[in-house]
């Protein structure tokens, strides 16, 4: 979670973020509803970034995206777009200028550490957005980036960029759990929600108007299967989760054989179906798994156990898919992974 509500907005003057001098942008209304935004991150959505939770649009005590569902938490204003891993992070992956602008605000000097407490919540209070740049755009429009990584802001306060310039690194400062950059539209002060081109307390289920380039639509993720691998016996959440584990190929000694899945926005009455196939074409595993609560992330596994004195050399095939039931419709969400398993390893 990354409470951003108070973001750089809170931020002393003598943090060097907000200084006196105005920045004059007159004239030049109107290039975000012409052109639109783009993307904060270099990625390929539902590849190699995903949507980790959306705007709230929900004015009271609930919690709702623009779809009406789940896929956000109480009070969150802006878009969370996340990177697989820490691994990923520390090879770096550019956060940029969404259009063109001038900066407004910088922070920088922030350590990468993830919130796991109350404690270290504490410690980041008012600067929950970690470090981050701030972007004033034509017409009284603002984009600001949170969670950047330490050393890697690239831009000064009152500089222009144009769109896609690089302003700083994914990273994991600030009140956040995973490496991702929080993107939160504002007009005129209002927080709004890109997805719907309305304030954010407008609700859910309204007509869509989106603040996106034409050109390049941002696709709604109900749910995303964003990793997926094997282990030889209880997957490691932590060395999965710092991008230390990728396991290519296993021994055909090995005593099990586990596949598993990290999920972005689960919701409870979700079936999650793991199925391991041997290079012999038989199943080696069927297992369902209910969800019985929502949840932002969710880690699953299942495996099976070695029967025989060795596994059948060769390549397995992993499928895990979660099947959603809305309005009567059942739709599936799939990931297909692959591990060879070799004698003598």
């Amino acid at each position: 979670m990354d409470l951003t509500r108070t973001c750089l907005l809170s931020i002393p003057l003598t943090m060097g973020l907000w200084g006196g001098a105005s920045i004059n942008l007159a004239g030049q209304a109107g290039l975000i509803e012409r052109e639109g935004l783009d993307l904060p991150v270099e990625c390929i959505l539902g590849e190699t970034c995903w949507v980790a939770n959306y705007v709230d649009v929900d004015p009271a005590d609930a919690a709702l995206d623009f779809h009406c569902n789940p896929r956000t938490y109480n009070g969150h204003e802006g878009t969370d777009f996340a990177i697989r891993d820490l691994g990923i992070m520390v090879r770096g992956v550019p956060v940029v200028a969404s259009a063109a602008g001038i900066v407004r605000s910088v922070r920088d000097g922030m350590v990468d550490v993830a919130i796991t407490n109350e404690a270290s919540r504490a410690h980041v209070k008012g600067r929950e957005c970690g470090n981050g740049v701030i972007v004033e755009h034509e017409g009284g429009w603002q984009t600001q980036y949170c969670h950047l990584r330490r050393g890697s802001v690239r831009v000064e306060r009152g500089q222009p960029v144009e769109r896609g310039a690089p302003l700083g690194l994914v990273g994991l400062s600030g009140e956040t759990e995973f490496p991702h950059v929080h993107l939160m539209v504002r007009h005129h002060g209002e927080v709004v929600d890109p997805f719907t081109g309305q304030r954010a307390t407008a609700g859910c289920g309204r007509e869509p108007r989106p603040v996106w380039r034409a050109d390049r639509p941002v696709p709604y993720e109900e749910v995303a299967l964003y990793h997926a691998g094997f282990s030889d016996g209880r997957p490691n959440l932590e060395a999965i989760r710092s991008g230390q584990q990728e396991t290519q190929s296993l021994s055909t000694t090995i005593p099990a054989l586990v596949l598993w899945v990290d999920i972005f926005g689960v919701e409870a009455g979700d079936q999650i179906r793991f199925r391991l196939i041997s290079p012999d074409g038989k199943l080696a595993l069927d297992h369902d798994q209910p969800v019985e609560r929502a949840q932002a992330r969710r880690f699953a596994f299942a495996g099976a156990r070695r029967l025989t004195l060795a596994w059948v050399a060769g390549l397995y095939t992993g499928e895990v898919t979660l099947t959603r039931v809305r309005d009567g419709q059942a739709r599936e969400h799939r990931v297909i992974r692959k591990v060879m398993l070799r004698t003598g390893q």
